[in-house]
């Protein structure tokens, strides 16, 4: 918890001095490409994750990087400042809340579907309407098999849980029958 009230606010900061220069969505491109580099190699980040390596030295290694890199100057300051700082074991918590105020300021949520099945496109793409007219945003959904779930499907965007599993219409029935019999 403690971390990612942490990302929130270097990601707050971070967006803030991004939407003065109009970079935004470069800064976040940069951003993603930069921590894939990090995840994708374990000598990278074991040497930028350990808390044995100096954060000197670890700001000396990223000046070196991001100076053949064409990364805007907003960027490379906050990345040597994380660095400095030794808080670069927060970078992919960082990136997700960036992600987060960048959706935020686009009218964007995300979210994600569970189904007992593969969703055939139409299906996803119809799944996807309904959604953006309950949450009015544009939504991007991410979908995934449940094994759990009999039937229907079920999708978490933002704060809103939209049921319509096999099991929650028996629930819904059952509570309904309950009702007319009392």
């Amino acid at each position: 918890m403690k971390n990612t009230l942490l990302a929130k606010r270097y990601a707050k900061a971070l967006y803030g001095l991004a939407k003065e220069s109009g970079e935004q969505d470069v800064i976040f491109e940069q951003m993603r490409v930069i921590s894939h580099a990090i995840s994708s190699d374990a000598s990278v980040s074991s040497f930028l994750f350990s808390p044995l390596v100096r954060p000197s030295e670890k700001v000396a290694a990223f000046e070196k990087l991001l100076g053949t890199l064409s990364v805007p100057q907003v960027l490379k300051n906050f990345i040597l400042l994380v660095a400095k700082k030794n808080r670069l074991a927060v970078f992919n918590d960082i990136l997700v809340a960036y992600q987060n105020f960048a959706d935020e300021a686009h009218g964007v949520t995300r979210g994600t579907v569970r189904s007992a099945t593969v969703l055939a496109p139409e299906e996803r793409k119809r799944i996807e309407t309904l959604v953006g007219r309950a949450t009015k945003k544009q939504v991007i959904l991410s979908y995934k098999e449940d094994a759990h779930l009999l039937g229907g499907l079920v999708a978490e965007v933002g704060s809103f849980t939209f049921d319509d599993s096999l099991a929650a219409h028996l629930n819904r029935m059952n509570e309904q029958l309950t009702r007319e019999t009392n």
